[in-house]
């Protein structure tokens, strides 16, 4: 099976049962209606299986899905009656092994492994053996209860914008006091605020006001941006450092949580810099920007 650049299906990990009895505890098969903005890697990922899963049980030779369409979702004895194992990738015009492991949830180490490569080097066209990712510990549980209390404002929603703090210390509490001390009245600039293991947990997703409230964003010059997109920090200066692992699994989890279930009008994604007008180097030059773009564009 090859996988096109833009799919970036995570794979959950597949847990080998040790007995018939734990077969016959597995969840039985249900079913889905594809909603807009759905794509089959966020509805394997939603439902805990496998795209490829997802694919052999209802019995479809691409990705390709449309609105409307009745999807049954296999239940874990399926799933492991069919364990996931490689893919193919073909190597795009500007592919690093860096951007591609991102894509797919595995290090650039498990990468080089699975293809026997000694460096970083690869070339256009390229196949690569993608080995199946496996599945990260959930960093939403918070973001998605207090969200549950919030009637968002889906139709206000139209992009995505990451920052970095350009400073290695502080999180939503400390920038709150700052932005409200620069005279912003709404406080913290950001609807989200993703840790550095400092000031708060490594990786943790802190929710500002602007987004319980479903306030216009601070984040970046234009009032006119501002009144649709939606801000997410990364604490750390990523110009001379890059963000934590966990800080990444963070920012795709909610990504991808976001787009997916809660504001799937949010088509556009840009790092601050990306934005005209903007005149800045955030979320500087270690933060992923252009793997982040092949996921989200």
């Amino acid at each position: 099976m090859q996988v096109t650049r833009r799919e970036f299906t995570k794979q959950a990990s597949l847990v080998a049962l040790g007995s018939l009895a734990c077969v016959n505890l597995a969840h039985a098969n249900t079913s889905y209606t594809v909603r807009s903005g759905d794509t089959l890697g966020h509805i394997a990922l939603r439902n805990g299986v496998s795209t490829s899963d997802l694919r052999r049980v209802n019995k479809l030779n691409s990705d390709l899905i449309r609105v409307g369409q009745e999807l049954v979702i296999p239940g874990q004895s399926d799933a492991v009656a069919a364990p996931a194992g490689n893919t193919t990738y073909v190597v795009q015009s500007g592919d690093t092994l860096g951007s591609i492991s991102l894509i797919h949830g595995i290090s650039v180490g498990d990468l080089k492994r699975a293809n026997n490569l000694s460096s970083d080097l690869i070339r256009i066209d390229q196949k690569l053996q993608v080995p199946a990712a496996v599945a990260t510990e959930d960093l939403l549980g918070r973001v998605r209860a207090e969200t549950a209390k919030i009637p968002v404002r889906t139709d206000n929603w139209k992009r995505i914008v990451v920052h970095h703090s350009a400073i290695k210390y502080g999180n939503a509490a400390i920038y709150e006091r700052a932005h409200r001390q620069r005279g912003m009245q709404n406080g913290l600039a950001y609807h989200f605020l993703i840790g550095n293991g400092i000031d708060s947990g490594d990786g943790e997703i802190e929710i500002g006001p602007r987004w319980t409230k479903q306030l216009l964003g601070g984040h970046v010059k234009s009032y006119r941006i501002n009144l649709t997109a939606i801000g997410i920090c990364l604490v750390g200066n990523f110009q001379s450092t890059h963000p934590t692992r966990r800080q990444l699994a963070a920012f795709t989890q909610l990504m991808d949580w976001l787009r997916s279930e809660v504001i799937p009008g949010a088509k556009q994604f840009a790092g601050h810099r990306d934005l005209r007008g903007e005149q800045t180097i955030c979320p500087g030059k270690n933060f992923p920007l252009a793997a982040m773009h092949t996921r989200y564009d």
